[in-house]
């Protein structure tokens, strides 16, 4: 079923013009991926109309994150998890297995299929892992919680 010209809805992403630049290095454009996906994330400061998450201002609209319509997946390895009570480094001597399920409130089904795609081994050792293998764990745990 297709949707008529005046019903499609906004582009997820709009990105219009987009300059940012480390303070120090200026001239110089982001240097990679990880830059882009913090702008997109909201985490650096831009013009509102160079970067638009759901029509909204990445930056600037405060709802998007505290809404969880916008969720960015990296920065520290740390998590608050059932288990223990308390954020946990997830270097620790810790398996895969207790971080994810120690995850509360989330959709069995979501965390298998995440499990799954994600090609984890739930008897991982945190602190043993490759940093990809880590990421992948922490990837899992960032989308148990369904964002937009």
């Amino acid at each position: 079923m297709g949707l008529k010209q005046s019903e499609k809805s906004e582009p997820m992403i709009e990105i219009n013009g987009l300059k940012f630049t480390y303070p120090g290095i200026d001239g110089h454009p982001p240097p990679g991926k990880t830059t882009i996906l913090k702008i997109l994330g909201g985490k650096h400061l831009v013009e509102p109309h160079m970067v638009r998450i759901l029509g909204r201002s990445a930056f600037h609209d405060t709802t998007l994150t505290s809404s969880g319509d916008l969720s960015y997946l990296g920065g520290e390895w740390k998590r608050e998890v059932a288990f223990a009570g308390f954020e946990v480094a997830i270097q620790m001597d810790v398996s895969a297995e207790k971080m994810i399920y120690g995850v509360a409130g989330i959709d069995p089904q979501r965390r298998d299929e995440l499990i799954k795609v994600l090609d984890i081994n739930l008897s991982w050792r945190m602190h043993k892992v490759s940093d990809g293998q880590r990421r992948r764990v922490q990837i899992c745990m960032g989308l148990l919680k369904p964002f937009k």
